[in-house]
């Protein structure tokens, strides 16, 4: 699946760019402070209320292995393949519009991992902003878990 020309939100992580199309991004929101769920993974940093629905949040950081950071977050709110849910990161940098000549597919020393969220890599000037696949970037059993902590209670 190649990447598509078009707009994509553009934040950071430690001091890396990353990407995610502009369509899965529903809002951006100041960091939350999510009710932790107990016997979670790492990465997984709760839930917390977003206009009385619950949104699971996710720290990118955790996910791929960085340190903590005790600084600045924004809270990336998404639409994957697990519903919605929320994305700790470091900081927004905007919306930079890419064209097709811009992205290259991911590295083919990536393509056979199973941890398959890199989509490929956008080049802006002399920056590498990593474009990221939304509906891999959540590890399945995590949005398992996601799932059923963020329904509603009936």
């Amino acid at each position: 699946m190649g990447m598509a020309e078009g707009k994509y939100v553009v934040f950071r992580l430690a001091d890396e760019l990353y990407g995610l199309p502009i369509d899965s991004v529903e809002r951006i929101l100041e960091d939350q402070n999510p009710v932790r769920i107990p016997r979670t993974p790492k990465m997984v940093l709760g839930v917390f209320d977003l206009r009385g629905e619950t949104i699971g949040a996710l720290d990118l950081r955790a996910r791929f292995e960085f340190p903590e950071s005790k600084g600045e977050s924004n809270m990336v709110v998404v639409n994957c393949s697990a519903g919605r849910c929320a994305l700790r990161v470091d900081g927004v940098e905007g919306i930079y519009d890419f064209a097709q000549d811009q992205i290259e597919e991911s590295p083919t020393f990536t393509k056979g991992q199973d941890d398959a969220f890199l989509a490929g890599v956008g080049k802006r000037g002399d920056k590498l902003i990593v474009m990221l696949d939304i509906d891999h970037l959540i590890p399945e059993k995590v949005s398992k878990q996601m799932a059923t902590s963020g329904k509603k209670a009936a």
